[in-house]
């Protein structure tokens, strides 16, 4: 009873900041780290590109104290690896990531040394650009507010729990699917890509160590259709769920899943996936994702652990391709706050 009275309260609460705070594109897309800033505070660029045998998924991640990298390129068996997670500033990163002014598009670069196959060494010089005439998505505005609410609504309200909320609020999120055109070198082979994309951009306060567990789910298909779920559990919010599927240029938004939470109480990383989600139309969909390939990244001293896995999905009877990502604290116990998971309402 008070669960359904408490979920209602935040439902409106956020559905009316939300109608009377919108959402400023130009502004997020110019966002710009200080100096002088928080190191907490963190610029997040993020591009995931599949298409057939090939992919790539590169992140930028700037702080006033260090700068976060990811690059992988895997075409076919050969898998592009830059192994450096992070560089004291911009200018020893080898990946630029800019927005043209002249063009408004945006722009990445690469540079450097990656291991092929975890065996040799080998330059690498990678050019590219994202086109999109897709409309972002923002995931604090856009969201059914039901989701948040939903999160909120089960956890025990006191000052401490709306004091912490601030932990998760201040950050802004959103994405925007389109293509990542360009070509890439090595030893002298040049090869051209044009693939299927999407583009995720975060800013705003982010403590890796916070975090007790998530998952994301992003397969995209050539003609650009994306499906897009993402959990996340803190200390002050035991489960968030929230989701998003573009097909035929027509945006819906998740309601609820039947993913079975257990899977994750291990703190292990998952060679598949199967879920069925509701969406705000009625329809109910089944998603099937099998991972081919594995990338560990560490955060806060090797305090949070992200597993970057690359898969097949089917949606629909359809092909798709993209990311499955997984992360866990190093205190295991924080799994879903050490919650039985069949308790945690959705």
């Amino acid at each position: 009873m008070f669960y359904k009275l408490k979920t209602s309260i935040i439902n409106k609460s956020i559905f009316k900041r939300n109608k009377n705070h919108s959402f400023n594109y130009f502004e997020a897309e110019r966002f710009l780290i200080n100096n002088n800033d928080d190191p907490l505070i963190n610029n997040s660029y993020y591009f995931s590109a599949h298409e057939g045998d090939f992919s790539i998924f590169l992140r930028l991640g700037i702080r006033s104290n260090m700068i976060e990298t990811w690059f992988v390129l895997l075409s076919n068996q050969d898998k592009y690896q830059l192994k450096e997670e992070r560089y004291p500033d911009l200018d020893s990163s080898p990946i630029k990531v800019y927005l043209d002014d002249e063009s408004n598009q945006w722009k990445i670069v690469f540079k450097g040394k990656v291991i092929h196959n975890n065996l040799e060494e080998v330059d690498l010089a990678f050019n590219a650009t994202f086109h999109s005439e897709h409309r972002y998505l923002d995931f604090s505005t856009d969201m059914p507010s039901i989701r948040m609410a939903k999160a909120i609504g089960q956890e025990k309200w006191n000052k401490s729990l709306f004091d912490n909320l601030n932990n998760i609020s201040g950050q802004t999120h959103y994405e925007q699917v389109g293509r990542l055109v360009g070509r890439f070198t090595i030893n002298k082979n040049e090869t051209k890509f044009d693939l299927a994309c999407v583009r995720d951009h975060s800013f705003g306060r982010r403590d890796w160590d916070y975090m007790n567990n998530h998952l994301w789910l992003m397969a995209v298909s050539p003609n650009l259709d994306q499906f897009n779920y993402s959990l996340v559990s803190y200390p002050v919010v035991s489960i968030l769920e929230v989701g998003n599927y573009l097909k035929d240029n027509h945006m819906r938004y998740l309601i609820s899943s039947d993913f079975d939470l257990s899977i994750l109480e291990k703190g292990e990383n998952l060679s598949s996936i199967k879920l069925k989600v509701l969406l705000d139309d009625h329809q109910e969909i089944e998603i099937n994702a099998k991972v081919i390939d594995t990338t560990l990244y560490h955060f806060k001293d090797d305090q949070y652990t992200l597993i970057e896995n690359i898969a097949y999905y089917e949606i629909e009877n359809k092909k798709y391709k993209g990311i499955l990502e997984v992360g866990f604290n190093k205190n295991k116990d924080r799994i879903f706050n050490g919650k039985d998971t069949k308790s945690l309402k959705r």
